[in-house]
């Protein structure tokens, strides 16, 4: 304590909360830091914590210490560095960032202030390292290295949407991927842009030719396309075939409208409905991925990148074969397959048909058998009755 004098800085630990403030030692000295002087909330969240503060007065058994006139300090230390550069220390390396010092003040450089790249800063640093910083916020007292460097985006304020350019690819995610411009400035490659069946295919360290979707250097944003630069595969698919052209694909994915078919390592799609002659079956429901088969081209759209094939069109139909092997007042033998509220639908093997509400008096559930006479038949309307 006689080494002490009023107005040094200390650092202590706090130990315990007491009335009117707390309490804690270093070195065999108790330091009491009362609360209108903390700048601290007065629960137990803080016991534990390290904090600075400035000597005010000496008591008998310890010394009272302002942790505010400490931190009022600071603050004015920390106006003075604005728009200075300064040297700092490393003090830890963190995933978020490297916390440093500066002649006895702490400060954070934010992992984005620290490359114009998107790079893993873990490597580069080391605790101890010395760097030069700026400060950009005063208040959080966040410095920035990449500010204190030549910004390379103001090489790049002339591009515009539509320009193309040569990049390479610097970082793969998940979700896309990250390409360098060559000079320290990184653009983004939504795995949508990559190329027009949504994998990426890119490795790293290769060079491709990409499209600026959006720039602007003021916020170090660049969104670029590669697609664009691609042929669309409804293109390729036109150079071959044409509507009504029977083809030959591999079932490869199943979505909520229907399924998408591999014909010669081009993706097309085929909706529900054209999946077969039922009504309400889906492609998932009959088919597996994988499952090679004839379709039939319906839609070939380059400009839209729509290319729509059908497996019922490949084949004959069910229903004109029906009406050749029956007449009108046949008996005819199937399951329920669905009830609706006018009536019920009868699986009869390639086909269905409908038995209407009024034309059945039994009560079904779907699985039971049904017997019933054919009544109409209208190309895909079928229908029966008990």
């Amino acid at each position: 304590m006689n080494d002490l004098k009023i107005g040094d800085v200390v650092e202590f630990q706090i130990d315990k909360i007491i009335k009117g403030g707390f309490v804690g030692k270093k070195d065999g000295v108790e330091f009491f830091l009362p609360k209108s002087l903390s700048g601290l909330k007065e629960d137990e969240s803080v016991v534990g914590k390290i904090v600075k503060a400035k000597v005010k007065e000496f008591k008998q058994n310890s010394v009272v210490v302002d942790r505010k006139a400490y931190l009022n300090d600071v603050k004015k230390e920390i106006e003075q560095l604005k728009d200075k550069i300064v040297n700092a220390k490393v003090l830890k390396v963190k995933p978020s960032g490297l916390v440093i010092d500066i002649n006895g003040i702490s400060g954070f450089v934010p992992r984005d202030e620290i490359f114009y790249r998107k790079i893993d800063h873990k490597k580069y640093f080391d605790e101890g390292d010395e760097i030069e910083v700026i400060l950009i916020d005063p208040d959080r007292r966040v410095f920035s290295i990449k500010k204190v460097l030549p910004n390379p985006w103001e090489e790049v304020k002339d591009l515009n949407p539509g320009d193309r350019i040569k990049v390479t690819v610097s970082h793969i995610t998940d979700y896309g991927a990250f390409v360098d411009l060559g000079n320290g400035v990184e653009g983004f490659l939504h795995i949508s842009e990559i190329n027009w069946d949504g994998k990426n295919d890119l490795t790293l360290g290769e060079e491709i030719e990409v499209e600026i979707v959006e720039i602007n250097p003021e916020e170090e944003k660049l969104r670029v396309t590669r697609k664009n630069l691609l042929t669309k595969p409804a293109e390729e698919f036109a150079k071959k075939y044409k509507v009504g052209d029977i083809v030959e694909g591999v079932i490869t994915k199943f979505i909520n409208v229907g399924a998408f078919v591999e014909v010669d390592g081009i993706s097309v799609l085929m909706p529900n409905k054209f999946a077969s002659f039922k009504k309400g079956e889906k492609a998932s429901d009959i088919f597996e991925i994988g499952d090679k088969m004839e379709f039939k081209v319906i839609t070939i759209s380059p400009e839209e990148n729509k290319v729509i094939v059908s497996r019922k069109d490949a084949l004959p139909d069910p229903y004109e074969a029906f009406a050749k092997n029956n007449n009108i007042g046949d008996e005819v033998k199937g399951k329920v397959k669905y009830i609706t509220d006018f009536g019920m639908f009868i699986d009869l093997g390639d086909i269905e048909a409908l038995v209407r509400k009024e034309d059945y008096n039994n009560e079904y559930k779907i699985g039971d058998e049904f017997v019933g006479k054919i009544i109409e038949m209208n190309g895909n309307k079928i229908k029966l009755s008990e």
